[in-house]
């Protein structure tokens, strides 16, 4: 299986799984068969482990939360033997479980997976959800989102700036100036970009 061939499965595995809007029987029929007898679930709240676990959760999400998601960017390896490899998934997991607004929570997906050779070829091994919660307070609505952003944030920066600042200066050890500041001219360096090649196809 090629590498374009993947990053097409991925994306409907990936919008089968995230759209609560898909049917039982489909996540049964169309993503059942794609998991690994011990595949792994991990995200900050969980770590669950076999198939079975895996579509109990599944299917639970579909049942209790409304969601879907909106892919930015997808970045399939393939390992050296290729047999397996690994798939991100950038996007936003959009929660609308209460109805009138829409949660938008950044989330990275990260599928490991193996290629068996078989029928159903692609089998993943692990799925790994990362979000970090300081993204969730960010959206939060009714002003929570705004002032942990634009005041809780830029305190602590000042907070532990000073901290370590002093830390620096108990120990004896100054900050040492800026090349700008001592006048010193500054130079450019290339740009590179920060994405990797998987990203940049």
């Amino acid at each position: 299986m090629e590498v374009t061939d993947l990053e097409v499965r991925f994306r409907e595995l990936t919008l089968l799984m995230y759209d609560t809007k898909v049917a039982l029987p489909v996540l049964e029929e169309r993503v059942s068969p794609h998991l690994a007898e011990n595949v792994e679930f991990v995200d900050p709240w969980l770590r669950a482990r076999g198939d079975r676990r895996f579509m109990i959760g599944l299917r639970g999400f579909h049942c209790v939360i409304r969601f879907d998601f909106t892919i930015f960017q997808i970045g399939v390896h393939l390992d050296e033997d290729g047999s397996t490899g690994r798939t991100l998934v950038d996007g936003v997991m959009n929660l609308m479980q209460l109805g009138f607004w829409t949660y938008p929570l950044r989330t990275v997906l990260v599928y490991d997976f193996r290629l068996t050779g078989e029928e159903e070829n692609l089998q993943i091994t692990r799925l790994t959800e990362m979000w970090s919660f300081g993204d969730m307070i960010a959206a939060a609505p009714f002003l929570v989102g705004r002032f942990y952003d634009r005041v809780f944030r830029p305190l602590s920066g000042e907070f532990f700036t000073a901290a370590f600042w002093l830390g620096c200066a108990l120990r004896g050890q100054r900050a040492p100036a800026t090349r700008h500041a001592e006048g010193t001219a500054r130079r450019r360096s290339p740009r590179v970009s920060a994405r990797p090649a998987a990203w940049r196809s």
